[in-house]
């Protein structure tokens, strides 16, 4: 049994989302490409929302919330309804916020083409079938009358010479949109004003963002720096001690051949003689050493 998404999970996953479909605008606006990665991440996201809109909307319509009248009696209808009307709400928002991203997502060429699939498609209800009405209502048509023809107006129909000399212009980038030409240069220059203001403010982010990048990029310099110093400090104290030990690995090990001649007396001598006294190079070295 598949488990049903929650509201909250898709909320989330629509926020998400949404932020980063503005920072791919925003790339977009500097006519800069947008990485591959973040594309295929917000195709990612954009199906999943789609799978789990599906799947709600066919949890309500199987629940029998999506209905206009509830189901129940007595206070558990009012309440039901109530219920009932607030998630087909939530559900209905959250579609409209889906369709809005998938516009966004379709604003280049690249996003247009995969924008495609990710289209939801709208449920329209079936129309009710006609059903006569036994106590009166209109008579069905007479099957034998004549069929009237449409009435066809002369202005809709377009001229051949008016087509030719369409046909004729000349191609522009940028043909002029209808209406452009009733507009006063203080409309034209009011909009100009309005798309250099929302430039100026998405230049504004991006430079608030370039500048936070800045920051930490300078913080995490110093930390590689710092520990590049304790790096150093330890590759010294490791130095030390490996001196030192040297150091007393030859004290030792000439204490050990002195010992080693002066421990035994050699073969041949009487036991009452005493063995000679040790040289004070080994008293020296068994007083360094202790």
């Amino acid at each position: 049994m598949t488990s049903t998404p929650s509201l909250a999970t898709l909320s989330q996953r629509l926020t998400s989302t949404s932020s980063l479909l503005l920072e791919r605008s925003r790339v977009l606006s500097l006519n800069l490409p947008p990485s591959a990665s973040s594309q295929n991440q917000i195709v990612r996201n954009l199906t999943l929302i789609r799978g789990e809109l599906d799947a709600l909307e066919q949890q309500m319509v199987s629940s029998g919330l999506s209905t206009p009248t509830g189901v129940g009696a007595g206070g558990r209808r009012k309440s039901g309804k109530r219920a009932e009307g607030e998630a087909e709400r939530q559900v209905r928002e959250m579609g409209e916020t889906y369709d809005r991203l998938v516009d966004t997502f379709s604003e280049d060429p690249v996003g247009k083409e995969k924008g495609k699939a990710l289209k939801r498609v709208t449920r329209t209800p079936s129309p009710p079938s006609p059903i006569s009405d036994p106590f009166g209502g209109p008579e069905p048509d007479d099957p034998f009358q004549e069929p009237t023809l449409p009435v066809v107006n002369v202005t809709d129909v377009e001229s051949p010479t008016a087509a030719g000399e369409q046909r004729d212009l000349p191609f522009r980038d940028h043909p002029e949109r209808e209406g452009d030409g009733d507009r006063t240069p203080q409309e034209m220059l009011s909009q100009q004003q309005v798309l250099m203001d929302d430039q100026d403010e998405r230049l504004n982010l991006l430079s608030n963002s370039i500048g936070r990048q800045n920051h930490l990029s300078i913080q995490i310099g110093s930390e590689l720096d710092l520990h590049h110093e304790l790096l150093e400090d330890t590759d010294a104290a490791m130095d030390r001690t490996a001196s030192r030990l040297h150091s007393a690995r030859r004290r030792l090990d000439r204490v050990a051949d002195d010992a080693k001649q002066y421990a035994c007396p050699p073969p041949g001598d009487s036991p009452s003689t005493g063995s000679p006294p040790p040289p004070a190079s080994l008293e020296t070295s068994l007083s360094t050493a202790s």
